[in-house]
């Protein structure tokens, strides 16, 4: 289907809809990018680079404290990190607090350029079988002629658990990656209004597709 719609040629702007289950969904989605089935899926002759929109202060939950020092994992201070994964690697980030909107504009505006990656949900899921509301305000930013791709990991959340806080253990097992179909934003995005109630709708669309993949190891979807 992606190659129906000519992704592979830039018709359409693309926005990846990962599940967030667990502090190990980013490495994931970074290994599914370059896979030979993905690429292929995609009509890619080689992987992208992606623009991801992301919340400040991430590696807190693995931050290492030693009295009044502290790092992260990455070796790295926490404010440190969010300015090289924007300056870097084209992150997005978003401000724990105050505007967002100048952010998320920017993001929307980035889809000219590279495929995008949400994590909707916002926060990453404290149980395995949660699935916690997407941010239907987001919706709002998006452009109508952009391709959403839901998709959901299988199987991730016992690998590195946000719960307890801070846990920097990560466990083995294997994670089942599912692509859903492509949906097109021009028929499932609603016109852009100054109300964001319009977009609840959209929102808990998507979210359905994700928890359907998610938590029904029977479903195959359309084949």
């Amino acid at each position: 289907m992606a190659q129906s719609l000519q992704l592979a040629h830039g018709r359409y702007k693309i926005l990846f809809f990962p599940s967030h289950q667990s502090v190990f969904d980013h490495p994931v989605m970074y290994h599914v990018l370059q896979t030979p089935e993905f690429l292929d899926a995609m009509g890619w002759d080689d992987t992208r680079p992606c623009t991801i929109l992301s919340r400040s202060g991430l590696t807190e939950y693995v931050e290492i404290r030693m009295g009044s020092w502290n790092t992260t994992m990455f070796g790295v201070k926490s404010v440190e990190f969010d300015r090289l994964l924007e300056d870097v690697d084209g992150y997005v980030v978003l401000p724990r607090s105050g505007d967002t909107n100048n952010a998320t504009q920017r993001f929307a505006n980035s889809l000219e350029d590279r495929p995008g990656i949400i994590y909707a949900a916002g926060t990453t899921a404290a149980f395995d079988i949660q699935s916690i509301h997407l941010q239907h305000g987001l919706f709002s930013k998006i452009p109508s002629d952009v391709v959403i791709i839901p998709m959901a990991f299988r199987g991730i959340h016992s690998i590195w658990p946000k719960c307890p806080k801070r846990n920097i253990r990560i466990n083995p097992g294997l994670v089942e990656v599912i692509v859903a179909p492509p949906m097109l934003g021009e028929t499932t995005l609603f016109p852009k209004r100054r109300s964001l109630r319009p977009q609840i709708e959209p929102a808990a669309l998507f979210q359905a597709v994700q928890i359907v993949n998610l938590l029904n190891p029977e479903y195959q979807g359309d084949e």
